[in-house]
């Protein structure tokens, strides 16, 4: 008789294969009655784990994570954690990690070379993303997890936050404290236009299952660092007849330029103006002059501990169909947002 796979279980339990194993393995937050389903067939049908073999090279395979040189310098304080539970969890498992920091000047042939040079026999990329790259390293047995970064969801295995999700339950929280005038603020990211666009697009969700009204008079989208145009148009919004009460912003890092910014043009926060940020933790909040911002966190530890997941199931059923898993974002309340005295 056949072995029992994990794909096996899957179809049995009617969930997806990273469901299943993360399941076995104690990880992710799945419903009980789920993981009870699928632990009482694992035994029913007899599953055993089996140990991934080695690729075909002929030493033993590492796994790498590779950080991308990020657009913003403040990005590394938020990248970081990924790549310190990303190491302890491929050492916990017994593999070797290499970490990576990709040098702009880098092309996709060089890198191909680094890691097949290494003997590396599985990727984990942290923002970080190249698609010509990426499809070599496939094509040669190599599998990629890309992690949090949601442009080439399409075409590879990727573990996300759930952007449009988050940004709908930031604007959510704004509308149950009783705000009716809302503004948005973002800033364009040409490397993450998808992440923009989701962020918005579950502003604009709730904002039209509350019946508020969505004004363009009331969005802010300038370049950053430049303050000095995020001043001017945020000075333009407060000397409407009707300015918002609310603002939600597209991350932590841009919403302490908002909240600087108010606080010049005499609002303050939360008093005048509440402000919440879509995404994040950007900021670091262990430092104590950094102002206090509510955000919508990205659960990083979680997102390595699914991203391990989904690789143990690759090894064991490789060539299946491209997974996403996307994950829940949590408010973490830091004081800056009140209720509407209007």
């Amino acid at each position: 008789m056949d072995r029992t796979t994990l794909k096996d279980l899957a179809q049995a339990a009617g969930v997806s294969v990273a469901a299943v194993s993360m399941i076995l393995a104690g990880k992710g937050k799945i419903s009980a009655p789920v993981a009870e389903r699928v632990r009482n067939l694992a035994t029913e049908l007899g599953y055993k784990k089996i140990v991934p073999s080695r690729p075909s090279l002929t030493r033993r395979f590492k796994y790498v994570s590779i950080l991308q040189r990020e657009d913003f310098p403040y990005l590394w304080n938020f990248s970081q954690p990924f790549a310190t539970w990303l190491e302890e969890e491929v050492i916990r498992m017994g593999y070797y990690p290499i970490i990576l920091h990709i040098p702009p000047t880098a092309t996709p042939k060089s890198v191909f070379k680094e890691i097949t040079g290494a003997r590396i026999g599985a990727v984990f990329a942290i923002h970080y993303a190249d698609p010509e790259l990426f499809a070599e390293l496939e094509a040669v047995g190599i599998p990629v997890i890309i992690i949090n970064n949601s442009e080439y969801q399409a075409r590879f295995f990727s573990v996300l936050a759930d952007e449009v999700q988050g940004s709908y339950e930031a604007t959510m929280r704004l509308v149950n404290l009783g705000h009716r005038r809302i503004g948005y603020a973002d800033y364009p990211r040409p490397n993450y236009p998808t992440l923009v666009n989701d962020r918005f697009f579950g502003f604009r969700k709730a904002m039209d299952e509350s019946g508020l009204e969505y004004s363009d008079g009331h969005r802010v989208a300038v370049n950053l660092p430049d303050f000095d145009s995020l001043l001017f148009r945020i000075g333009e919004i407060y000397r409407q007849p009707a300015p918002p009460t609310a603002f939600a912003v597209h991350d932590d890092y841009f919403a302490a330029y908002v909240l600087e910014a108010l606080s010049r043009l005499g609002r303050q926060v939360p008093r005048d103006v509440s402000l919440i940020a879509t995404g994040g933790d950007v900021l670091d909040y262990r430092v104590p002059f950094i102002r206090k911002i509510d955000t919508m966190q990205i659960d990083q530890r979680l997102m390595v501990s699914m991203a391990w997941s989904l690789l143990e199931a690759r090894l064991q059923q490789p060539g299946g169909p491209i997974q996403v898993l996307k994950t829940r974002m949590p408010y973490i309340d830091r004081g800056s947002c009140r209720f509407d005295m209007d």
